[in-house]
């Protein structure tokens, strides 16, 4: 691995070490594995594909495909990341699970879509959209306008 390919690299696994350190709020070390890792230095972006986890303390997310996009600064100028395909995020006592999902760095806001489910605790919640804010950690799902389905939550009543 050239100079080049070994610096990316790092950038990548600094991205996702401060995503995960966003989300969770902890410090600890970042373990990403997946069947390929490519770098395209051209569109900078990052991508792990091939039944990808992510780990960082009590966050784990799996997904088919996950992208780091970064700017110009590397590790310190990460856009955006997204993971493709039916992901689940288990973070604490909480599961999610979307087709898609898209963490923004500068907005601390991770936003997932398609066919959102929530689960804590005996507790579900399905809906088109999640928007969670990182910042003060507050969550949004939203339905979809153009269609019949609406936000739906199954609560249990603990006994």
């Amino acid at each position: 691995m050239n100079r080049i390919s070994t610096f990316l690299l790092f950038i990548c696994l600094a991205s996702f070490a401060m995503v995960g350190s966003a989300m969770t709020q902890s410090k600890g070390p970042v373990n990403i594995t997946g069947d390929v890792f490519e770098i395209f230095e051209d569109k900078r972006e990052a991508v792990f594909t091939g039944e990808v986890v992510v780990k960082q303390d009590d966050f784990i997310l799996y997904s088919p495909k996950v992208i780091a996009y970064y700017g110009e600064g590397g590790a310190s100028d990460l856009k955006k990341m997204t993971a493709a395909g039916r992901l689940t995020l288990h973070f604490g006592p909480k599961t999610a699970k979307a087709d898609f999902g898209t963490y923004d760095p500068k907005t601390e806001i991770l936003h997932l879509t398609g066919n959102v489910e929530v689960t804590e605790d005996g507790t579900l919640v399905t809906s088109k959209d999640l928007f969670v804010d990182v910042t003060d950690n507050s969550s949004r799902f939203t339905s979809d306008p153009n269609s019949n389905s609406r936000v739906t939550g199954v609560f249990s009543s603990g006994g």
